[in-house]
């Protein structure tokens, strides 16, 4: 009787060993572990002029170990830059580039729209099924996660990588699960309220420079004369071509020999809604409200 007790324990407690094993073979590589990168990044950020950041999530996809590493790469604005490219065997790559801006409001992810990250407001841009990019700033470095293969990383994953991101000298881990946050856009700023001059126009100055138009939005009232004056400031690429709505259904077009030139548009608008203006590539953007 003794011997079938201590066989049914036995038994018991093989169960409960090969459940123990499967759960690690299964679920062990949920817990958060050291990141096989650590060492490789720690090993050039002496060259750096900031700490270099790594993810603590990425999706298991990815090969963590064999991650490229340059350093040798210049930011937007020709600062220092680390890039951090993760592949995997099917050939998508995710990329990380980090860099501290010269003039952060000047550098723009252009066609993107503000969103709510963990590091505050931060942007993020997607073309078409392919193409993501989100930019948050940690402190004063811009971390820039970039894919163009979205059925591997969707939107969310992505924000939820930038959001992840912490110093490879803290011992950062990593972990292959993620509660995928929500891309919340963030509030637009109220627009800039145009008043009318001694004259009864609406007088406006609309200043294309790098970083975008300012104001990038303003309310006018409908029925009142509008004179607005289109002047650029620095190098804006096609930011010197503004295709403006002051009819709608027909927009006028005004573009800058340089930043030394000045286009006046006279109008007065007819019709009370929000009306995009943009360049001619639309890569800058901004909206006029007419009230009424």
């Amino acid at each position: 009787m003794r011997w079938r007790q201590w066989q049914t324990l036995g038994g018991l407690l093989a169960v409960g060993l090969l459940g123990l094993a499967m759960v690690r073979l299964t679920g062990g590589d949920q817990a958060p572990a050291e990141a096989p990168e650590e060492n490789r990044v720690l090993a050039v950020q002496a060259s750096m002029p900031f700490q270099i950041l790594i993810p603590a999530y990425l999706p298991r996809e990815f090969d963590r170990a064999g991650v490229d590493i340059k350093v040798d790469q210049l930011g937007p604005g020709g600062e220092p830059m680390v890039e951090l490219s993760y592949h995997t065997p099917q050939g998508a790559t995710l990329f990380l580039r980090e860099w501290v801006p010269v003039n952060p409001d000047m550098e723009v992810l252009a066609s993107s729209r503000p969103i709510i990250t963990k590091w505050g407001k931060g942007w993020l841009l997607t073309q078409g099924g392919s193409l993501s990019v989100v930019w948050v700033d940690v402190g004063p470095l811009r971390v820039s996660a970039y894919t163009n293969h979205m059925e591997v990383v969707p939107r969310e994953n992505l924000v939820g990588i930038a959001n992840s991101v912490g110093p490879a000298s803290a011992r950062q881990v990593f972990t292959f699960s993620l509660e995928n946050p929500s891309v919340s856009a963030l509030p637009p700023p109220p627009p800039f309220e145009v008043q009318v001059n001694k004259e009864g126009v609406q007088e406006l100055t609309l200043v294309i420079t790098p970083g975008g138009y300012t104001p990038l939005r303003f309310a006018v009232r409908r029925g009142v004369p509008v004179r607005l004056t289109f002047r650029q400031l620095g190098q804006v690429g096609c930011g010197n071509e503004l295709i403006f709505p002051a009819d709608p259904r027909n927009p006028s077009a005004l573009s800058l020999a340089s930043d030394k030139d000045k286009k006046v548009l006279e109008f007065t608008p007819q019709q009370a809604g929000e009306f995009e203006f943009y360049c001619s590539h639309h890569m800058y953007r901004g909206v006029m409200t007419v009230r009424e």
